[in-house]
């Protein structure tokens, strides 16, 4: 039995060992080292868990298909570069000169029409019975070229030989074609660079053709041709297309013609003074066809009109 207990006694030991680790280590202290039992080893430590492997990512969607170019318009011509820029020197550097600028572009001059007026002097048709169609044409910016024709219009009109109008039979006619009596031509110098605008200064000679005649009892007849050299400051309005104009001036005349009567009543180029007579009626009343500035005449002017 002695030599049994000591066998069983070995294996139970060790059996406790290794079924109950645990409870043999909190129990009892470890047995020490011998060189029969060595030392046990340390348990290793549980290794630890795997990390979860990351969730694989979503697909990202697929874009959308684009859609497709629109066709590209048609190539614009090139418009040529600009002038370039002059870039700010660096500081310290010596300033470049600019080239000046060029020269402002002269204004295009296309065809111009040249403007026309026409305009008649009232006053003068019904003092004298003249009618004048003053006809006028621009020729450059300060120059014009008028024409005037003149025509009869009444034979016996207020301002001829006004002194003996009542008791005269004094009357008028064109010497020219028809009731044409003549006509005045002379330039215009414009002032303020307008035509038909503003001051104008008139050079021209006139040429109008006339007879005078009366009925009995004087029966007379006298024809004279006036030609004057006149020069006349004038001025000039306008409102769109109508146009009011007036001017004074004097002229000189170049045709200087005389008639009298000698002690026999017979008419004659022979005079003491200048004078152009026409007998009134046979007791010797005369009248003077001259003016009272003779060689010189007053002109005087007041016309309306259009231009266009």
């Amino acid at each position: 039995m002695a030599p049994l207990a000591r066998s069983v006694a070995p294996i139970l030991i060790a059996s406790s060992f290794v079924f109950l680790p645990n409870h043999a280590f909190a129990q009892t202290p470890a047995p020490s080292a011998t060189a029969s039992f060595p030392p046990l080893p340390a348990p290793s430590a549980a290794p630890a868990p795997s990390p979860a492997p990351a969730p694989s990512p979503a697909p990202a969607p697929s874009p959308a298909p684009a859609p497709s170019p629109a066709p590209a318009p048609a190539r614009a011509t090139a418009v040529p570069p600009g002038p370039a820029v002059a870039t700010t020197p660096p500081p310290g550097a010596p300033a470049v000169a600019e080239p000046p600028p060029p020269p402002p572009r002269a204004p295009e001059t296309g065809s111009h029409r040249p403007e026309f007026s026409a305009r008649v002097d009232p006053f003068n048709l019904l003092l004298e019975g003249r009618l004048g169609f003053e006809l006028e044409v621009e020729l450059t910016q300060y120059l014009t070229l008028e024409l005037v024709p003149v025509f009869v219009t009444t034979k016996s009109p207020p301002m001829l030989n006004y002194a003996t109008y009542e008791k005269s039979s004094l009357h008028q006619e064109s010497n020219g074609w028809g009731p044409l009596a003549g006509a005045a031509l002379d330039l215009g110098i414009w002032f303020g660079g307008k035509p038909f605008r503003g001051y104008v200064l008139r050079a021209g000679l006139t040429n109008y053709a006339y007879t005078y005649k009366t009925t009995a009892p004087g029966n007379d007849t006298v024809s004279h041709t006036t030609r004057e050299l006149g020069v006349l400051f004038g001025s000039h309005s306008r409102w769109g297309a109508f146009t009011l104009a007036y001017g004074f001036g004097l002229g000189y005349e170049l045709n200087q013609e005389n008639r009298c009567f000698d002690a026999f009543g017979n008419a004659t180029t022979d005079c003491p003074k200048d004078q152009l007579l026409i007998k009134l009626d046979p007791a010797g009343s005369v009248a003077d066809l001259h003016g009272y500035l003779y060689p010189f005449d007053f002109l005087a002017r007041f016309s309306v009109g259009v231009v266009f």
